[in-house]
Formats: C-alpha cells, sequence, structure tokens
C-alpha cells in the first residue's frame, strides 16, 4: 500500500469531530471543497469508505469511527509530547544519575553549594550501579566510573580515582599497623559494587601486589555490595577498606579515617561527566558542569584532571 497522507488523515479527524465539511474547512482555513477533495483522495488511497453522506449531513462509517477514534488518540499523544519536550527544552530541571556511593560520600555533601551557586537548578538525583541508558531511563547527564575512551557521549573528566587501605584512627593504634604484611591479621572490608565487572577482591590482590605483601587472601574478609559501606565500617573501626579517592577523602581530612600505608594503586580509572550530544548546550547541563569541575578542583587539585576548553 501507497504511504498514507498525513494531511489527509488530519482533515479527516476534523471533518469527524465536526461531521462537517464546512465546519472542517472553518476550522483550517480552507475552502469547503478542498476539505472534501481531500477526504476522497484518503478514501480512495485507503480503500476504505469513511464518510455516509446525505444530503445536508454526514455519518461515520463503522471504518470512520475506529480511525476517528485512533487518530484522535494518536494526535493527543503527539500533542503532549511536544509539550513535554517544549517543557524539557527551557526547564530548569536536570536528571541526573550517580553511583549511590558517589551521591552519598561526595555528591550529597556538596549540594548546598550548588543550590547557593545556582538557586534555580533543580536537580533529580537517580541513584543507580547499571549502565546508564539516557534515552530509556530519561536520564539527562550522568557521573560516572569508568576509562575516559569507554564512554559514550559528550565527556568531560572530573577527577582521577586512585585507591588505597584506609581505616579508622583508633583501629590504626590498636593494631599498631605499620607494614602491608600486617594486613593478614586484620579484618579486610571489601566493596562488591555492581558497577564492577571484575572479582571483588581484584583491587585489594593488585593494591597487596604493590605494596609486596604476600599471602594474604582478600577474600576471608567482608563484602559489602556498596563502596560507603565498606567506607562506614572502617569509620566505625570493623577492619581496613580499599578507599576510593572520592569516597574517603572528606572522611581522612576530619579526621574519621586515616592512610595506614602510602602506596596507592592507580588503574587509569576517573569520575567522568557524561551526556548526551544534544544536551550539553542547554544551560542548566553547563552550569552543573562548571560547577562540579570547580568542585574537583577546589575539592583535590592534585587528583582533578584536564579541566574543559
Amino acid at each position: 500500500m501507497k504511504s498514507i497522507p498525513l494531511a489527509g488523515l488530519a482533515t479527516f479527524a476534523i471533518a469527524a469531530r465536526h461531521l462537517s465539511f464546512t465546519k472542517a474547512a472553518q476550522e483550517m482555513h480552507l475552502t469547503q471543497g478542498a476539505v472534501s477533495q481531500q477526504i476522497r483522495q484518503l478514501e480512495e488511497r485507503l480503500k476504505l469508505t469513511l464518510f455516509v453522506r446525505y444530503h445536508r449531513r454526514l455519518e461515520l462509517t463503522v471504518a470512520g469511527v475506529r480511525l476517528a477514534v485512533q487518530l484522535n488518540h494518536s494526535f493527543t499523544e503527539i500533542n503532549d509530547l511536544v509539550l513535554e519536550l517544549q517543557e524539557e527544552e527551557t526547564s530548569n530541571i536536570l536528571t541526573v544519575s550517580v553511583m549511590p556511593s558517589f551521591a552519598t560520600k561526595w555528591l550529597i555533601p556538596r549540594l548546598g553549594n550548588l543550590q547557593e551557586a545556582y538557586p534555580d537548578l533543580q536537580l533529580r538525583i537517580q541513584a543507580n550501579d547499571r549502565e546508564v541508558n539516557f534515552q530509556r531511563d530519561r536520564i539527562d547527564v550522568a557521573i560516572v566510573h569508568s576509562h575516559v575512551h569507554s564512554s559514550k557521549g559528550h565527556i568531560v573528566p572530573l577527577m582521577k580515582d586512585k585507591v588505597f587501605p584506609v581505616c579508622s584512627p583508633a583501629f590504626v593504634q590498636q593494631r599498631a599497623l605499620t607494614e602491608a604484611s600486617q594486613l593478614a591479621q586484620v579484618p579486610l572490608l571489601n566493596d562488591d559494587s555492581e558497577w564492577r565487572f571484575s572479582s571483588p577482591y581484584a583491587e585489594w590482590e593488585k593494591w597487596l601486589l604493590l605494596a609486596n605483601a604476600k599471602g594474604i587472601k582478600p577474600s576471608r574478609g567482608i563484602s559489602f555490595n556498596r563502596g560507603d559501606l565498606a567506607v562506614q565500617a572502617a569509620i566505625a573501626g570493623q577492619g581496613v577498606a580499599l578507599g576510593r579517592t572520592p569516597l574517603v577523602m572528606d572522611d581522612i581530612q576530619q579526621g574519621r579515617l586515616v592512610m595506614p600505608f602510602s602506596e596507592t594503586l592507580d588503574e587509569g580509572y576517573a569520575y567522568l561527566f557524561v551526556c548526551p550530544e544534544m544536551q550539553r548546550q542547554r544551560e542548566p547541563v553547563q552550569q552543573l558542569l562548571s560547577w562540579l569541575v570547580a568542585q574537583c578542583y577546589e575539592y583535590s587539585s592534585e587528583d582533578a584532571l584536564t579541566a574543559p576548553e
């Protein structure tokens, strides 16, 4: 079948609503003859009779009724979608996807500063560990943990991710931790986050190799499905966790955690700001990105990556 003329469908929907070619013509600023001709052409194209034509009135056929109902429903949905898209285009609302641990330990404590800088900016924060699908999940921007080259869309590196053991000050004193080999005698706390595709013990194993600490099995420790839980357990004196830079630096600066050893594992991961290319020029996106870059440099200039031009 040949393609259906959309203009003819729109004309039919209006004529069906009025049950009058004359009134449809008035609404569409056309002649009655032009409307009648479009309906006739549509019927010929569809090979359907849509109207029963009497001397002074019209009636819809069964096919006409069914088509009119479907068109009204479809046009309403299209109109609603257009209004929604127009609202999104001018809206200050941003839906931000972020990992739960990053949201808890880094983003949320700084949101007051963001509101002071941009009081009209409204964030909807969605915390999840799964891979971001902007279209499916209706996400505007995301903060992800990845290699720079492995993410798609408009990407701005925010800060490097380094990994190192952390524990409470009291735990260090109680266990007299001075050498990495002593970790064989203390509880190790593992981050088994869903976004990690390798073993939950892989980073501990790599760090222990870096520190030349042999014969230590991280698998004997406690595992958590969120990094902030492992960090909180370390703050509570339950053992030694591997801390990720943004998840532990506030606690280190405020004395809740310490780094008992100097070795730091850097595998080239970073926290990245990512958004679809079509979103990057929106003012709310630019505001959030500007704030994030400034916060990351103020937070730790040593661990921040090169700022965008």
